[in-house]
């Protein structure tokens, strides 16, 4: 019981000496917020989860019908479109000059072809340096192209069973010019109104993904563990610095354990380590309007299971090197690649299909994956177990390897 006692008193020594300097606060608080406020507002115009990328699509119109008004209300009415008439000069400089995805050019004989049924070549150039826009800019003009030929096939089909009919020759019969355009006007609105539609959604290539986190939603997490990391791994690291000035040896000529010492120790640490977290957590609430609230208990297991994750990871790095000094470098060239393979760094979607693997073998990986699934996806404590088991996996190996490694003396 004594040793137990010992073991808290050590912690709370821990605790005091590293809040009773004011540089915790600065390292641990006002530049994690710096770094998220300039971070998250850069990012929110980074990409939208809201709005669909637009391109700009200039139609040359040359038509002396209706079939190419018709034709570019159609393909301005496409979400990702915005369509208009341009004249030829202008149209082939801005897409010279890069600023639209394509051009269309509409001849004059294109409402005559298509009543007569006759086969019309449509001349429509792409922006080379945008290959995406080109192909969907492409396949929108097919479709509305499409929509096109099926009204004027539905029409003169309706046309010729009108004239097999005889129904011309009736009196009060419309014109068969008449007919046709009525024909025309019914098999448009027909198709506006089809009883079959398509909802069309991006789906991430990690599991159950909705959506790239960007803007807060990305800065606050990925900021929280990064610095969250330097702040658990330099405190539980702290103990070489103890060994190198003799203060450990001193404390092992005292009636206290070697567990005792360096369970005190580490739990000081993890407990350093789940204020600094929740407080970060509390700012992002407050200041940035992250929802990190929506499941209480989740955000709490990954809290304590981040934390003890860290914690463990800088008492097996105490155990690997030899000096204080020997620390600081292989603290920054762990942490940062850790931190940017894992996502916390940017969105984890947006990199190749490669790193997103290796973010599966990374406790930064699951961390990021855990804490934005409360954030971006509102899931709650059943969701975020195997984060957290994963987590505190990592966290078992590493103290075990820690302790087994780490020499007093």
């Amino acid at each position: 019981m004594s040793q137990i006692k010992k073991l808290l008193q050590i912690a709370w020594l821990y605790l005091y000496t590293t809040y009773k300097d004011r540089s915790t606060f600065i390292w641990g608080l006002a530049l994690p917020l710096i770094f998220t406020t300039v971070l998250g507002v850069g990012m929110q115009g980074f990409v939208s989860n809201d709005v669909a990328p637009t391109w700009e699509l200039a139609v040359i119109n040359q038509d002396a019908g209706e079939a190419g008004g018709q034709l570019i209300a159609a393909l301005d009415a496409h979400p990702s479109l915005r369509a208009y008439s341009a004249a030829a000069d202008e149209a082939a400089q801005r897409l010279a000059d890069g600023e639209i995805a394509a051009t269309l050019s509409l001849p004059a004989e294109l409402s005559e072809n298509l009543l007569a049924g006759q086969h019309t070549q449509l001349l429509f150039q792409t922006n080379v340096s945008e290959p995406r826009a080109a192909q969907v800019v492409e396949q929108a003009v097919l479709a509305a192209l499409y929509d096109l030929s099926a009204s004027v096939g539905i029409a003169n089909t309706s046309l010729n069973v009108a004239e097999r009919l005889d129904l011309f020759a009736l009196d009060g019969a419309p014109t068969q010019d008449e007919y046709l355009q009525e024909s025309l006007a019914a098999a448009r609105l027909a198709q506006e109104n089809q009883p079959i539609g398509l909802q069309t959604s991006a789906v991430s290539r990690l599991e159950q993904q909705d959506e790239v986190p960007i803007g807060f939603s990305q800065a606050s997490p990925g900021n929280m563990v990064i610095f969250s990391m330097f702040f658990i791994v330099y405190g539980a690291s702290s103990i070489l610095l103890e060994r190198e000035q003799g203060t450990l040896r001193r404390l092992l000529t005292m009636p206290v354990s070697k567990l005792a010492i360096l369970g005190g120790k580490l739990l000081g640490v993890f407990v350093a380590g789940v204020a600094q977290i929740s407080l970060l957590v509390i700012v992002g609430q407050l200041a940035f309007n992250v929802p990190w609230g929506q499941s209480p208990a989740a955000l709490a297991a990954m809290i304590v299971a981040f934390a003890f994750c860290i914690t463990s990871m800088g008492m097996l790095l105490a155990a690997l090197v030899r000096t204080y000094a020997q620390i600081d470098a292989m603290s920054m060239m762990l942490i940062l690649p850790l931190a940017g393979l894992g996502g916390a760094m940017w969105p984890i979607e947006i990199v190749p299909d490669f790193m997103q693997k290796i973010a599966t073998y990374l406790p930064t990986g699951w961390a990021m994956r855990g804490f934005q699934d409360i954030i971006i996806r509102g899931f709650g404590l059943a969701e975020v177990l195997p984060a957290v088991g994963v987590l505190v996996l990592f966290g078992i190996v590493f103290l075990v390897l820690g302790v087994w490694r780490f020499r007093y003396e």
